[in-house]
């Protein structure tokens, strides 16, 4: 089996992002669209049918595992977060010229974004233990750019990340 077989390029909306997705992904696709049609009415349905897509696809069907962390959450605030964190980081791994900051969430205070705040959070912690120290630092410095009241705690990080960034600048 090559390549061909695995992969095909879809048209992504809204942003209409050419990408490659696994077949697996658009064989499940139909599924994915019957559970987001309960998502309010059914969230039960729509609960079981998202973990039906995930058992097929795993983590690559990046709307069933967000559509799954939002049931989660609205049943019981944080218990889907785990699952929003790990879409947004996977799609920033995915589509990586497609995420603009400022643009792809709003301010803390805006409704329904602290997950996002929360996956970059998160990213920042994983960006320190594979020691890519800058790249985590400028996470968290912009995290208490649009969170001054620093919800996340991510000011805690700047001052060592600084630090360990110009002890290896003086080597």
């Amino acid at each position: 089996m090559d390549a061909a077989d695995t992969l095909m390029l879809v048209e992504y909306e809204p942003r209409y992002w050419r990408v490659m997705y696994p077949t697996v992904v658009l064989q499940n696709e139909a599924l994915f669209r019957q559970g987001k049609a309960l998502h309010r009415s059914a969230p039960l349905e729509a609960e079981r049918i998202y973990r039906q897509v995930m058992a097929a696809c795993g983590e690559l069907h990046l709307d069933a595992v967000s559509h799954l962390g939002m049931l989660l959450n609205n049943r019981t605030p944080g218990l889907g977060t785990t699952y929003l964190a790990q879409a947004f980081l996977r799609a920033r791994l995915v589509f990586p010229d497609a995420f603009e900051e400022g643009r792809d969430f709003l301010l803390y205070e805006s409704t329904g974004n602290g997950f996002v705040l929360t996956a970059y959070y998160v990213m920042g912690l994983e960006l320190q233990k594979v020691k890519r120290w800058a790249e985590a630092l400028a996470l968290f410095e912009f995290l208490v750019q649009v969170n001054p009241k620093d919800n996340h705690g991510a000011g805690r990080w700047i001052g060592p990340l600084k630090e360990r960034l110009a002890a290896e600048a003086a080597r």
